[in-house]
């Protein structure tokens, strides 16, 4: 997350009024990574460590404090303690004029994951004048400079108050636009970019002002963009849907204060917090680090209950978890979620340990007469975490962070039962293949079928699925397409996957997949509005095999 703290000293009567609603907006959004400006030199960044973030607890730590000579107000970066750790701190000198601020450098590491980012912190000059808009543009284009030294690989965000009014302003184009060289070229997650000032037609990703005294919400000054690699499916992804501008319900355009009349996303509470707190709304989004290093825990998803019919899916969806270690395990503190915004961590308020060699029932509905009769150990909120019927996936993170166990269940090599538990055939058995699962025969409750909170017994034999025996790309369709074509492919086995698209002499013009997959048939789309007519190659690599398929673009 990115903030704009407005001047934050912690030293002043105002700063503290200040400190209880930063407490508020802090807890509200839950960041790991917090990149802040306008902390007022190294006083302010001791005293929002110490009295904002570390106020109830020490969950906080902070990156080394840059005091830039040439101005009162700096970044800084803070980080969760246990999840992150900073490998160094430098400064990207972006200008030489008194009062402005060069950008800083943070290469963090994701410990779970054992994966690196690089943040940049910026606080382009502010104002609406020609010369403001020219210094900008000079901050800018040595920060694009320095950035295109990176390898293209680099996972990087570029994070702040960018202070620009316009996407067509040369300052911003410069961060955005196509060179020679693109390995720092930065990215919109979102791609509105435009003429952002007084405009409706952004209104809900409008981060400036709070304050209607301040001219109200109505310009989107405060970004985080990233690298081509942090788009594309690689170790450090961004998440989909989830760039946000905190509390902007996107209906008070223009020069409206965020917290008049009703906010539609946040509490009026909230929404007061966001006004007194700081003259900008913070900007946030999702992170996934693929990788993990494997938990010491042995906790195995063992058996789901994704689809009930004797209830409905909201009052009697569940899933069960098996101790397969020699030793009680404390789930206190631990996550679990999907590869999209459905999480829920496991609170500490009564016993959630499960012994070893015994089992423990998740479930939405802890309500016996409502939920088909079940009785479970855990009970989590179904609005946070639910059990699609077809394609999700049920992640079980540590309270490190640690991946423990993941299944990813699909239609193709999955049972899909509707009443029916999927059960692993043997916990020992890898539950990522869908074939080491079957469909539970055994009743419980009300009519549905499982075993919740015992051994998977009573469970019917699938029918061998057949899978491919090579891989290989299918025929695509359109072929001959004009802009966009499905690509369908065939995988063996689970396997990492690579799937891109090369030119005529081979160039590797973009990545489409790159991750693990199951077996069976797969399909990707490919957006090519961007390329000329012509002939191409899609490659698909899998371990030691390759092939690839000719495709053909007319416009």
């Amino acid at each position: 997350m990115t903030y704009n703290l407005w001047n934050y000293g912690g030293v002043s009567d105002s700063d503290n009024d200040r400190e209880d609603d930063l407490r508020m907006v802090i807890g509200e959004t839950e960041p790991d990574l917090l990149l802040v400006q306008e902390v007022e030199n190294e006083t302010g960044y001791t005293r929002f460590l110490e009295d904002v973030l570390n106020h109830t607890g020490k969950n906080w730590e902070g990156a080394s404090f840059k005091d830039q000579p040439d101005t009162d107000i700096d970044i800084a970066l803070y980080f969760k303690s246990g999840r992150y750790e900073v490998v160094s701190t430098g400064v990207v000198n972006t200008t030489s004029n008194w009062g402005h601020r060069d950008a800083v450098e943070f290469v963090v590491k994701h410990l779970p994951s054992d994966r690196k980012v690089r943040l940049y912190g910026v606080h382009l000059k502010a104002g609406s004048s020609d010369s403001d808009a020219a210094d900008r543009e000079s901050e800018a284009s040595k920060l694009r400079l320095y950035l295109n030294d990176l390898d293209a690989e680099t996972h990087f965000l570029v994070m702040g108050d960018y202070n620009v009014y316009d996407g067509d302003e040369d300052g911003f184009q410069r961060l955005v636009e196509s060179q020679d060289d693109n390995d720092g070229r930065l990215f919109d997650p979102i791609d509105q970019i435009g003429a952002w000032h007084n405009n409706s037609s952004f209104a809900a990703i409008h981060t400036q002002a709070t304050r209607a005294s301040y001219g109200g919400m109505d310009d989107r000054f405060d970004f985080i963009l990233t690298s081509e690699a942090v788009l594309n499916a690689t170790s450090i992804n961004y998440k989909e849907d989830s760039y946000s501008a905190f509390g902007n319900d996107g209906t008070r355009c223009c020069n409206e204060a965020i917290n008049s009349g009703t906010n539609g996303v946040v509490s009026a509470e909230v929404a007061n917090a966001l006004h007194d707190a700081s003259d900008h709304l913070p900007v946030k989004i999702d992170m996934e680090f693929i990788g993990a290093e494997a938990s010491q825990y042995k906790i195995v998803i063992n058996e789901i209950m994704k689809n009930p019919s004797a209830v409905s899916d909201a009052s009697g969806e569940w899933f069960e978890l098996f101790n397969a270690g020699d030793t009680r395990v404390d789930l206190c503190g631990w996550t679990v979620k999907d590869d999209d915004s459905d999480e829920f961590t496991v609170t500490c308020e009564s016993d959630v340990a499960v012994e070893a060699n015994a089992y423990m029932v998740l479930a939405p509905n802890g309500e016996s007469n409502s939920n088909g009769g079940l009785s479970p150990d855990y009970v989590y909120t179904y609005g946070d975490f639910k059990l699609a019927n077809s394609d999700d996936e049920v992640i079980l993170l540590d309270n490190s962070g640690g991946e423990v166990d993941r299944v990813e269940y699909e239609g193709w090599t999955f049972p899909d039962p509707t009443g029916a538990s999927m059960a692993l055939v043997n916990p020992t058995a890898d539950n990522n293949e869908g074939t080491n699962w079957t469909v539970s025969t055994q009743a419980y409750g009300v009519g549905d079928k499982g075993t919740p909170g015992e051994a998977n017994v009573n469970i019917a034999v699938q029918a061998p699925i057949v899978l491919p025996i090579h891989f290989e790309i299918l025929q695509n369709y359109p072929n001959p397409f004009n802009a966009v074509t499905h690509i369908r492919f065939n995988v063996t086995q689970r396997a990492d996957v690579r799937i891109s698209i090369h030119d005529l002499r081979g160039g590797e013009l973009t990545v489409l997949v790159n991750g693990r997959m199951v077996a069976g048939e797969h399909k990707v789309m490919w957006d090519a509005s961007q390329f000329p007519s012509g002939l191409y190659f899609c490659r698909l690599d899998a371990g030691e095999e390759r092939v690839t398929r000719k495709l053909l673009l007319l416009k």
